[in-house]
């Protein structure tokens, strides 16, 4: 009995400085979000398929934590596409077919097999922490502190987590500045893979936002590139986000 009660309380000892860790690591990270309420970033994006490559000028407009447009164009001004996110929605307006896809964020696990909603797109864009998957009855900050495993070398904080549905995180973190460098995302069931890599912060009143974002989603030999590099950004500034729909699109519901 005394033996067991001395390894409970160890165990309870060596939890709590786990917990206290992973809560300074947390409060660390946050610490270097940008400060806004709205940004606008142009950027160049380039997304590569295993059949497709297209080079495109970017808009990103963000209004914080209510709504995400993304312009996309060849060039000379003219817009290819225009995405809107809302909180439980999206709609996709595609100039060229002069179609519109409306609908929730199923549409994107279905394509491009990736279960994510508007709080983890505004993230990703921003480099805040998410993780995938996360229950939406739990706060970030509780998941965080309570699944993650701490695994350090001298220049990254690597954070690991395997879920019950047998989906691995893995959050690389400078121990420098403790910006996000790196996720990846292991959904071994689903043979599903997302990596997401940041380059550059632009550090002082832009905190952690990155320069140059790479996303890789695939699902067994097919996969999805996307490579953004933010080239000028301003934030707090009063932004118009108009979506409207030409009336002679069709319209695909989702």
């Amino acid at each position: 009995m005394s033996s067991l009660l001395v390894a409970c309380k160890t165990q309870k000892k060596l939890n709590r400085e786990k917990s206290v860790e992973l809560e300074i690591i947390y409060d660390s990270i946050t610490a270097g979000y940008i400060d806004y309420e709205t940004l606008l970033i142009k950027s160049t994006t380039n997304y590569e398929s295993k059949n497709k490559s297209i080079k495109l000028k970017g808009t990103i407009k963000i209004q914080k934590d209510s709504i995400i447009i993304i312009s996309l164009s060849p060039g000379l001004g003219i817009e290819a596409a225009r995405i809107k996110f809302t909180k439980d929605s999206l709609f996709i307006l595609d100039r060229f077919s002069s179609q519109v896809t409306m609908g929730d964020y199923k549409f994107i696990n279905d394509t491009y097999k990736v279960n994510i909603g508007y709080e983890d797109i505004q993230a990703i864009l921003t480099n805040e922490l998410f993780i995938y998957p996360l229950d939406k009855g739990i706060a970030t900050n509780e998941e965080f502190v309570n699944s993650f495993d701490v695994r350090s070398n001298k220049e990254t904080l690597d954070l690991y987590r395997k879920t019950d549905q047998l989906v691995e995180n893995l959050i690389s973190i400078n121990t420098k500045h403790y910006t996000i460098k790196k996720y990846i995302i292991n959904d071994i069931k689903n043979r599903r893979n997302l990596n997401i890599q940041f380059e550059d912060v632009y550090s002082d009143e832009f905190g952690n936002l990155p320069k140059k974002i790479f996303v890789v989603s695939s699902v067994d030999d097919k996969f999805n590139k996307i490579k953004l590099n933010y080239s000028k950004v301003t934030k707090n500034k009063k932004l118009n986000f108009s979506f409207k729909i030409p009336k002679n699109y069709k319209s695909i519901v989702y």
